[in-house]
């Protein structure tokens, strides 16, 4: 998806634009000062590899005033730590969205996964990952049994292959898969998977050849 057209496009008609980019971050490269959102939400646990319980929230500076808050706290005022203060002001930056105290477990885990990511290379992470979903795409039209869901055009997919069996109902065969130890999700009508940039193609042959083989 184009997202720069579509932020430009957004931002010629008065609309904001809030982007979900948890199936992005941590697989395709992201550059907010091109895509130039408002608004970026992902959970951690997913491409990002960090634990469950934390997400990033991107907020363009000059429209934090226009976000209602719903939950109040003591980290979210603008004098943060001087429990003396009197006053009571939320906080300029970012923080205000921040009310209780920072998860910092799960705050060190997504620093450690993200370090991992950086060190790798986004373009070697996104390449990798391109090329998991091209070896997909590939083996997926070669089995008569399967039917690939995912677009295979060029710009049109990222590390998310979808598919179904043409002889099994696809939750039957995502619930197969599980009892075998497959990670993957029953959505969009088929079977995902999403093998991320270290993953062994040798894994991907294994789990395809199970659901080849999920009728017998």
């Amino acid at each position: 998806m184009d997202l720069a057209r579509l932020a430009n496009a957004c931002r010629e008609r008065g609309v904001l634009l809030c982007i979900d980019a948890i199936q992005g971050l941590g697989a395709l490269q992201f550059d907010l000062q091109q895509v130039d959102a408002d608004f970026v939400v992902a959970d951690g646990h997913k491409w990002m590899l960090g634990p469950e319980g934390l997400a990033l929230f991107y907020c363009r500076a000059e429209l934090r005033d226009q976000l209602r808050l719903n939950q109040y706290g003591w980290h979210m005022v603008e004098a943060v730590g001087d429990f003396d203060q009197q006053g009571w002001q939320v906080a300029n930056t970012a923080r205000r969205f921040e009310c209780g105290s920072p998860n910092m477990v799960c705050i060190h885990a997504l620093s450690a996964s993200l370090s991992l990511l950086e060190e790798t290379g986004y373009a070697t992470v996104e390449s990798e990952v391109l090329k998991r979903s091209r070896y997909l795409f590939e083996r997926i039209k070669d089995e008569p049994k399967l039917e690939l869901l995912t677009s295979a055009a060029e710009g049109r997919y990222a590390g998310i292959v979808t598919f179904s069996h043409i002889n099994i109902e696809s939750k039957r065969l995502y619930e197969q898969l599980m009892s075998e130890g497959v990670m993957c999700a029953a959505r969009g009508g088929g079977v995902r998977f999403s093998p991320h940039f270290y993953t062994p193609y040798e894994v991907i042959d294994s789990a395809l050849a199970l659901a080849v083989t999920a009728d017998l």
